[in-house]
């Protein structure tokens, strides 16, 4: 069962914890919760992710932080429980960083933190969404369009060898290939107010099909990014 308030305010001092740490400077905050504290995501996120600079295995750190809070196991993520029938949470360590992320320093509750830009959050979401497909993905990717975040080009074409124009079509056609009765309130329905599930449910698909056949149209007449290109 998840206590939204209780979950945020351990997540926030998690965070200030690592971003105080020796560390620090070698993370970068990403994902979903990072979008919600820094970026305005309207839904609510339950787990930690970020980049790490080095190749030093910093797992026994990350639960030394954590087990102030509660039970930790390590594992392929380190999962935080806390206070019984409570949502663990879940912190994601990735060290395979794309080299053209990009980076900025924010202001963070008075502690300044490594976070990954709004392009490069969303262009990362994107990828992630032709290769995953979660329903987190999908509401996610709405919201970045939505709210106009830019896409960097340069990070599909790092990760795909392709460009935006191909990207959008490989989501397109996962998201006409949903089946009628497909669940998309699953791993959703914590973190979203009653008019928010309701949109999920009946428009969100539909929606984001729009906006992509959309972007899809306009890009046809435009040249996209491809490495040294002479533009």
């Amino acid at each position: 069962m998840l206590n939204i308030d209780k979950h945020r305010i351990l997540l926030m001092k998690i965070i200030k914890d690592i971003f105080t740490s020796k560390y620090a400077s070698q993370l970068a905050f990403k994902w979903g919760t990072a979008s919600y504290f820094l970026y305005w995501l309207d839904r609510f996120s339950t787990d930690l992710d970020f980049d790490f600079f080095w190749k030093t295995n910093i797992d026994d750190w990350i639960a030394e932080i954590l087990q102030q809070y509660g039970k930790v196991k390590k594992g392929q993520k380190i999962i935080l429980s806390y206070w019984d029938q409570e949502t663990n949470i879940k912190i994601d360590i990735s060290r395979k960083v794309w080299s053209s992320n990009k980076y900025d320093i924010v202001d963070f509750y008075w502690t300044g933190i490594k976070v990954q830009t709004k392009a490069t959050l969303f262009t990362n979401k994107l990828v992630a969404l032709s290769e995953r497909f979660t329903n987190r993905d999908i509401y996610d990717v709405y919201f970045f369009f939505t709210n106009l975040f830019d896409i960097d080009e340069s990070i599909i074409y790092e990760r795909t060898g392709k460009g935006l124009k191909d990207l959008l079509q490989k989501i397109l056609k996962k998201l006409e290939w949903l089946p009628k009765n497909y669940k998309i309130l699953d791993w959703l329905w914590e973190l979203l107010n009653d008019k928010q599930k309701l949109f999920v449910k009946n428009k969100l698909v539909s929606e984001l099909i729009g906006i992509i056949k959309m972007k899809i149209d306009f890009y046809e007449g435009c040249v996209i990014y491809h490495p040294g290109a002479i533009g």
